[in-house]
């Protein structure tokens, strides 16, 4: 049944988003509700909550205003992230089943100590790209692993493998982090978007990508301070680049990008709905080429079994993961009609302050929001809403999207409840708390003061 409704939900949100065809989007709307149903016997506190938070939602949206348009807007909202996260993710159930990407997370996490910051904070950011938090479920294991590799018999060993993990799994949460600045997989780009008219891509992306290079310079550095006194004692690890590994994966990341570009070239619609039609079709086609080995007969049985296992096995937790998307959609946009959004707008004065320091406010907001398990999803939407009230926007449309995707990034370092850390606390069971106040939080903080900076120089001090 959960697969039915996920099948459904995916074909009809696609169908609704390429065509407008009304009745699509009513199948989308219904369906997300089945989605959300559906995983009622598996839900935690966590889910519990936003459930019933999106039910009050509704509830006070009818009552204060009493009129469907709003709560059918937040279903939409609901349905485009729900089934876009189904679709990207489904990407990651290729990719962990890929020898390629299994030996290039061995060779990442299997580095020299001069090399290993650099190998696995970058690693984990291209593999991110596919993998999207799959890449941490995957190398968190990995580095851990790696990290408790020797005997550990006295109170020296035992320091040294919390050491070890403690650098590795910091350079992973942080070069992950910043792949959500650029990269046309991430939630982030579907999100942010579709928030604001005149937003431009190259610009966004550009302003990503350098951020990114920055940051993870940045935590570079910061680690060398924080180790400084560290003498290093465990012999390097050679390995040989996996050439072949690395080539058949770069294909695969020039063919998902290079078609979803072609797509929005020529069909005009935004990167999040070309790459929601792309990452199925490269997800089969990679499953197929995993199979190319056999005589053909025996090649497509084994790959329909591998796909029949993709569908049917990832159902569940898929379904989990389009849930927390989609209510999180469904709250920011609902909590933004029901919020006086309109008084909000008029009295915010925001054309009295400077620019630069109106972007910075947006990830500081975030960040904030984060800490009391607030998710970046809820905020961004709930501030898109108040933005697009605005006479005027206080800054460039393309530099406000690019700030919120700082605070989002931001808040995966610094916040205990956001997405990779709680992904990375359940599976090397370390707290949440550890691996972002304890461990990143200084990192957090650099980073902020150097967007800041960036913030300044990109609007002129204006």
């Amino acid at each position: 049944m959960t697969l039915f409704a996920l099948a459904v939900l995916s074909v009809s949100e696609l169908i609704y988003l390429y065509t407008g065809f009304a009745l699509a989007g009513d199948i989308s709307r219904l369906t997300v509700c089945a989605v959300c149903l559906c995983v009622i016997p598996k839900f935690t506190l966590r889910e519990w909550a936003l459930g019933a938070m999106a039910v009050g939602l509704a509830v006070g949206v009818w009552l204060y205003k009493p009129s469907a348009d709003a709560i059918y807007y937040g279903l939409d909202r609901a349905a485009f992230f729900g089934a876009f996260i189904y679709l990207i993710t489904l990407l990651k159930e290729a990719a962990i089943r890929s020898p390629s990407v299994l030996e290039l997370g061995h060779y990442l996490t299997n580095q020299p100590p001069g090399r290993r910051y650099f190998a696995t904070a970058i690693g984990g950011h291209f593999l991110g790209v596919l993998l999207n938090f799959g890449a941490v479920s995957l190398l968190a294991p990995l580095i851990q692993r790696g990290a408790r590799a020797e005997p550990i018999v006295t109170a020296a060993d035992e320091k040294r493998a919390q050491i070890r993990e403690q650098r590795q799994i910091s350079a992973l949460l942080r070069g992950f982090s910043w792949m959500i600045l650029w990269s046309p997989t991430a939630l982030t780009q579907a999100v942010l978007f579709s928030t604001l008219p005149g937003v431009d891509l190259l610009t966004v992306s550009s302003l990503g990508g350098i951020a990114a290079i920055i940051m993870i310079l940045i935590g570079r550095a910061e680690e060398r301070f924080r180790w400084r006194h560290i003498v290093i004692t465990r012999p390097p690890t050679l390995l040989h680049f996996p050439k072949r590994s690395a080539f058949n994966l770069l294909m695969v990341c020039v063919f998902l990008i290079g078609s979803t570009y072609l797509i929005v070239y020529v069909v005009d619609v935004s990167t999040a709905r070309a790459l929601m039609l792309m990452a199925p079709l490269v997800m089969i086609g990679w499953v197929l080429a995993q199979n190319t080995g056999l005589r053909l007969g025996h090649s497509l049985l084994a790959a329909g079994q591998a796909l029949s296992g993709i569908f049917r096995g990832s159902a569940g937790p898929l379904a989990s993961n389009t849930y927390a998307l989609a209510t999180a959609g469904f709250i920011g946009e609902t909590a933004a009609h029901l919020a006086p959004v309109h008084y909000m707008a008029e009295h915010a004065n925001l054309d009295q302050i400077p620019a630069w320091l109106f972007l910075v406010s947006l990830p500081l907001l975030i960040s904030i929001c984060g800490q009391v398990a607030l998710s970046p999803l809820m905020v961004v939407v709930f501030l898109s809403a108040i933005m697009r009230e605005l006479p005027a926007l206080p800054a460039d449309p393309s530099h406000i999207v690019f700030a919120m995707g700082a605070g989002w990034a931001l808040s995966m370092t610094a916040s205990p409840n956001a997405t990779a850390t709680i992904l990375i606390s359940g599976t090397c069971g370390i707290p949440p708390t550890t691996l972002t106040w304890r461990w990143n939080g200084v990192y957090a903080l650099l980073c902020f003061i150097a967007f800041s900076a960036m913030f300044y120089v990109i609007t002129g001090g204006q």
